[in-house]
């Protein structure tokens, strides 16, 4: 407490000493700061002389040692006496030795601390107990002075850079030999040189000690080893006492290790002690050393360079404790074998319980067994080689896969020191009289490396160098290779169990000379199980032949095999088994005969089917008369084909196992109430285990086949043909499908019928097994088709007479099954197997699929699947698909590329669904003139003639039925449309045009009027034909034809001119040239009429036009009538002026109803809120005929009929219907024109004025009584 009270009073005392201007400050830099504190006016004006104070000023950050003015007092340093650069360059030197660029807090600072300062010198840190910081020799007084570029710490004294070593050196007084010595040997330069050095420097007195004379060194080669001596004493480096550790290494500059030792006495390198550590200089560092040392590559003694390993610590210590230290640190040499700690720890060596006068004798004899008098480098180690160890007895040694001594792996060879060598080993050695027992004797014959080493890994040496004696069986280096043991796979705690295991087998206790062995002898070996011996012609343990007897080792004998013994208690094999019986006589012959004898003495497994004496004698055969080649050949088919590879115990057998035997062929089992029985054989006794397999012993020779189960059997052994084969002997098939065949069977699985939904039970009636019979037939082929047969849309008839199809890109499918596995082989046939039951059908291929495979519509089919309608076109249907060929779709030039965007595919899609009609439409239902409604919504139209067209499209193959529908391939890309006939077959279709269609044929104006148009046809029914008197045979003349084609020019319009199109007086300029006028009324009785001529049908539309149907043939007006022309003008006139007054009253009559039904229609929409703005000024006949839709008119049944007469009905009306189709498509008849004026009955009505329809689509009425009515759709009603 006293002691602490002290201490802080002396640091007030000092704190208050130092005269620190309050206004220095953080914000100031550092030059500022040091002025303004009053105590280092030397050091700004030092720091001002020499320019460093910009340097100062700088961002910095820096930390300064500030000296105080006391503290360059003390270091007697004057400005003035720095006048010159050398002087002024020496003055920098020493300011910049107390700057350090960065900033270092006085918290940063530790113990031994190093720092470089701006110099290039370092400094170094101390701290005492006290917490006072030294820098170098200078005290920190005051420490962390903040400013704004860095910290000043005040130290009192002036730092003085350090000079090189040599100089250092000098300056000591202690050194003058060794600096003498550096010059004698013309080290000087380098030594102050830039270094940076660590020299271990030692005293005049090491000098005199070591006795070196430098006068008797001062010649070359004297030089040369004094140079080799001191060099030997510099590490190249700067090497603080900090960073020495104990047994730590390090190279010298000239090339040779120093090693260190740290340790409560002190820092040692080599021999010499450590008396000063870390005397700074500009160069680097000084250790002085009270030694001078001795170049060697081995510096440290046998114990201390195993103490310095890390992993000899307990070798170490029982050399102390057995007091054995001072002998191995003799002069030697020795070499010795250095157990590890880990070798002592396996060892179970105690330290600690052999710390008495015998247990020192016993650690004594122990480690005295490891060390050899004299050098034994590893290279001087020979295989075999013995060496007498220090305690008397011998070491043997291998080299052999790395060096060993005794039972020791030597690890790390050749580790010298300087007085002998030591070889790092892996176990310790236990002293032995018998260096070559057993399995030294069997490493030292050279074939037996392996067993040797599988002895050490299984731990098994010290049993084997035990007394004995034991008798070894010794497989060679070549027998393990033969039985591929690898004993790095064994190397571990479950590896040398089984090593362990296979080793001890080869091992009986007690001697067993070769004389003692006789035929069938057995002996139990060390792991219990037996061995058996066969003497013939040479004597064999097992399996293998012993290839040298007897030879003898200091603890039993050894006899050499050629084989691995493989630990059983079955130690003869299947020959010698089967001989021992006394029933297998035939067959042990057989196989001698067959020259298998070899094969199953082999390592197998085999599994043999031992047929009996009786069996071969019931199979008759005769061994003698099968004593040929072919005839050995036959036999060994015969005999492998009892024979499996693998052992396969009876507990393994199940019911259908399947299993090949060694010819290739497989074994089929049944296991039943009455037991086993392999193909038609019966086991008459199981597991007769041998050591390389087992035996079951058959009442039978079996006969190889390929295939020993038929097709039921097959499938009944599937385990997923239960429901088939069910069936199969439901619809009582067993028998046929057990028949000699061949048969292809498409087995459907357990969860295809499940998926079909077929109940067996429900068809356990004789109707359904008929049904069911069907059924299953489809599924059979008559003949072999194997996977490999089977062609892209190849077909094939079935039993039961129905095709099936096949499917191969993507997988094989038949029908819509997919063959999950093919080719299963059976004794009669072969089976695929499927994933569904198939429909029987006539048509298994659907639309798309049928298509694909005719080979001509590729395009057709990627079309389809480019416009996404091949689900579509799968689908159950019915379809009707007019198929074009690919040569069509590139008469057609269509690009399916170009289509292949979303655009394209709906255009694709479209011209596609045109070819489609949606049912069933044989060729027989189609007729001359049908129509059709395709998929796409429009129509397509049929000609039957010589063959039958569809639009322009000839069908060149018609009814390709398919599961879903009908093809029809056509020659030809249908383009849809909503008018699929020219106007010529549109008319022809009618009925009611037949003599129009002759005389446009004979006129030769077919083409004309086929042509693109578009035409407008005034269109003569057969009855005006007649009515006009026109006799076709009498005009087919050239002369003739030009009048009948004058009269039919004379009805046709270029153009196309809409009902709606056509005015009251409208002139028309025919083709023929010549006009006409048409007539048009309105009201009730609403006509249009061209002369005499009325139109009974409108708007008939047509590919290239438009047909109106007219009830007259309408007549050229003749030439030669102009003067009748104008009088009947002049007359017109007249009739016309005379007629004047009554139009224009009707006119303004027709003008005042029109205005007050307009005024009263306006203010009826005014009385409803509507708009009111539309407008009604449009006035007129042209305004009056607009075209109402045919909506309108199909529901207004008065305006229907005024123009379909009843020959109209007929023409366009019904066609000849077909099966599954609608009505053919109607032509829309529609009226001329919208305004109708009603013809007034003897009661007189209200006259229509007016008929419009307003921008809402309401139809309206302005009648002449004021009133206005409105269309409901089913009637006219009063508005308002």
């Amino acid at each position: 407490m006293r002691k602490t009270i002290v201490y802080l009073m002396m640091t007030l005392l000092l704190a208050s000493s130092l005269p620190l201007n309050a206004s220095a400050g953080p914000t100031d830099d550092i030059p500022t700061n040091a002025s303004n504190t009053g105590v280092h006016n030397s050091l700004v004006a030092a720091l001002s002389h020499v320019g460093l104070v910009p340097t100062l000023q700088g961002t910095g950050p820096f930390t300064v040692f500030a000296p105080t003015d006391q503290a360059f007092s003390d270091a007697g340093i004057d400005l003035a006496d720095y006048d010159t650069d050398a002087e002024n360059a020496t003055l920098t030197d020493i300011l910049l030795h107390h700057v350090y660029s960065g900033e270092v807090s006085s918290s940063a600072i530790t113990e031994g601390m190093f720092a470089t300062m701006l110099s290039g010198n370092k400094v170094q840190f101390s701290i005492d107990a006290l917490g006072t910081v030294t820098v170098g020799d200078a005290t920190v007084t005051t420490a962390d002075v903040q400013s704004s570029n860095g910290i000043i710490h005040v130290i009192d004294k002036v730092l003085m850079p350090p000079v090189d070593i040599p100089s250092t050196a000098q300056s000591t007084t202690i050194h003058d030999s060794l600096v003498a010595a550096v010059i004698q040997a013309d080290l000087l330069s380098t030594l102050q040189g830039p270094g940076p050095f660590t020299l271990f420097a030692p005293t005049d007195q090491a000098f005199s000690d070591a006795g070196i004379d430098l006068p008797s060194l001062d010649n070359p080669a004297g030089k040369a080893v004094l140079s080799d001596i001191l060099l030997y004493h510099v590490v190249s480096g700067f090497v603080p006492a900090a960073n020495v550790s104990d047994c730590m290494s390090a190279d010298a500059v000239n090339g040779q290790p120093l090693a260190f030792t740290v340790d409560s006495n002190g820092v040692k390198v080599n021999d010499a002690g450590v008396t000063m550590a870390d005397v700074l200089t500009s160069n680097g560092i000084i250790h002085v050393i009270d030694k001078v040392l001795t170049p060697t590559d081995a510096h440290n003694d046998i114990p201390r360079t195993a103490q310095c390993t890390g992993v000899h610590d307990s070798l170490v210590a029982g050399v102390i404790q057995a007091e054995l230290l001072t002998t191995l640190q003799g002069p030697g040499p020795f070499t010795v074998f250095a157990p590890t700690d880990q070798a002592f720890s396996d060892a179970g060596i105690d330290l600690a319980s052999l710390n008495t006068p015998e247990g020192k004798a016993t650690l004594s004899d122990i480690l005295l067994y490891h060390v050899v008098s004299g050098e034994v480098p590893a290279v001087n180690v020979t295989e075999c080689m013995t060496a007498d160890a220090v305690n008397g007895q011998p070491l043997s040694f291998t080299v052999n896969g790395g060096v060993m001594v005794n039972d020791a792996n030597v690890t790390l060879a050749d580790v010298i020191t300087s007085n002998g060598i030591i070889h790092v080993i892996d176990k310790v050695l236990t002293p032995s009289d018998t260096p070559k027992d057993i399995p030294r004797t069997a490493q030292c014959t050279g074939i037996h490396d392996s067993l040797v080493a599988g002895v050490i890994q299984a731990e098994l040496l010290e049993t084997l160098q035990g007394t004995g004696p034991f008798t070894l069986f010794a497989p060679t280096d070549q027998a393990f290779i033969d039985a591929g043991i690898d004993l790095n796979d064994l190397d571990t705690p479950e590896g040398k169990t089984a090593l362990t295991d296979i080793l001890l087998y080869h091992v009986v206790a007690g001697n067993v000379p070769s004389s003692a062995v006789t035929e069938c002898l057995t002996a139990n070996t060390v792991n219990g199980n037996p061995i058996a011996f066969t003497v013939g012609d040479g004597v064999m343990v097992n399996n293998a032949n012993v290839t040298q007897a007897d030879v003898n080792a200091s603890n039993g004998v050894i006899h050499v095999i050629d084989k691995v013994l493989t630990p059983t208690s079955t130690p003869n094999d299947i020959p010698r088994t089967a001989q021992c019986t006394g029933v297998h006589d035939s067959l042990v012959a057989g196989v001698i005969q067959a020259e298998l004898l070899t094969t199953l003495q082999s390592d197998g497994p085999f599994t043999v089917f031992a047929p009996t004496d009786q069996a071969f004698a019931d199979a008759g055969i005769d061994l003698a008369a099968l004593n040929t080649s072919e005839g050995k050949q036959t036999l060994a088919d015969i005999l492998l084909y009892h024979v499996l590879a693998g052992e396969v115990p009876a507990a393994n057998v199940t019911n259908c196992l399947s299993v090949n035997t060694v010819n290739g062929n497989p074994l089929s089992f049944t296991v039943g109430t009455s037991g086993v029985m392999v193909n038609g054989a019966n086991v008459t006794a199981t597991d007769v285990a041998t050591s390389n397999g087992i035996i079951h012993i058959i009442d039978k020779v079996l006969t190889p086949t390929a295939t020993p189960n038929d097709i039921p059997r097959t499938a009944q052994c599937t385990g997923v043909h239960n429901s088939l084969v069910a069936g199969v002997i439901q619809a009582e098939l067993l028998t046929t499908l057990q028949g000699d065949g061949p048969f292809t069977l498409f087995a459907p699985t357990d969860q295809a019928f499940s998926d079909a939904g077929i109940d067996l039970a429900a068809l356990d009636t004789p109707e359904g097994k008929a049904a069911l019979t069907d059924i299953l037939l489809y599924h059979v082929v008559a003949g072999e088709v194997p996977a490999a047969n089977v062609t892209e849309c190849m077909s094939a008839d079935t039993v039961n007479g129905n095709p099936i199809s096949f499917t191969v890109s993507g997988g094989v499918m038949v029908n819509d099954a997919n063959v999950t596995t093919a080719d299963v082989a059976t004794s009669n046939g072969i089976i695929h197997v499927i994933d569904k039951v198939l429909t029987p059908t006539v048509t298994p291929n659907d639309i798309p699929r049928t298509a694909q495979c005719t080979g001509v519509h590729n395009s057709l089919v990627a079309g389809v699947i480019q416009a996404e309608l091949l689900s579509t076109l799968q689908g159950d249907g019915p379809f009707t698909i007019f198929a074009p060929t690919d040569q069509a779709f590139t008469d057609a030039g269509i690009d399916l590329s170009a289509l292949n965007t979303t655009e394209g595919k709906a255009t694709l899609s479209d011209i596609l669904l045109y070819h489609v009609v949606a049912g069933e439409v044989p060729a027989s239902n189609v007729t001359d003139c049908m129509s059709a409604n395709a998929v796409n919504g429009q129509p397509l139209a049929f000609t039957v003639g010589d063959s039958v067209m569809v639009n322009d499209a000839t069908v060149i193959t018609a009814d390709v039925d398919t599961s879903n529908g009908i093809i029809h391939v056509i020659d030809k890309v249908l383009t849809p449309s909503d008018t699929p006939n020219d106007i010529p077959r549109t008319a022809q279709c009618t009925g009611v045009h037949n003599s129009l269609v002759a005389a446009v044929i004979q006129a030769d104006l077919l083409s004309t009027l086929q042509g693109d148009g578009p035409f407008t046809l005034f269109a003569p029914t057969d009855q005006a034909f007649i009515d006009a008197g026109i006799d076709l045979a009498t005009l087919n003349t050239p002369e003739g034809k030009a009048t009948l084609s004058d009269i039919l020019l004379h009805h046709v319009y270029s153009g196309s001119v809409m009902s709606a199109d056509l005015t009251d007086g409208m002139m028309v300029q025919m083709v023929s040239g010549d006009n006409i006028t048409l007539t048009v009324t309105t009201g009730m009785g609403a006509s249009v009429s061209i002369g005499n001529a009325t139109v009974t049908g409108a708007d008939v539309m047509t590919a290239n036009g438009v047909i109106h149907v007219i009830d007259k043939v309408l007549m050229p007006p003749a030439e030669d009538t102009a003067d009748s022309t104008d009088s009947e003008d002049s007359a017109q006139g007249d009739s016309d002026d005379s007629s004047g007054a009554l139009w224009i009253g009707i006119v303004l009559l027709l003008v005042i109803g029109g205005g007050a039904g307009a005024v009263l229609f306006m203010r009826s929409r005014s009385e409803t809120g509507e708009e009111s703005s539309k407008d009604f000024t449009q006035g007129g006949i042209l305004n009056q005929l607009q075209t109402v839709d045919a909506a309108s008119y199909g529901a207004q049944s008065t305006q229907q009929t005024q123009y379909a007469q009843p020959a109209a009905t007929a023409a366009y009306g019904t066609q000849p219907a077909q099966e599954v189709q609608p009505v053919q498509q109607v032509a829309q008849v529609q009226p001329v024109q919208t305004v109708e004026v009603i013809p007034q009955p003897v009661v007189a009505e209200p006259t229509v004025l007016r008929q419009w329809t307003d921008e809402s689509g309401y139809t309206w009425r302005a009648m002449d009584d004021g009133t206005t009515y409105w269309w409901t759709g089913s009637e006219w009603q009063k508005y308002g």
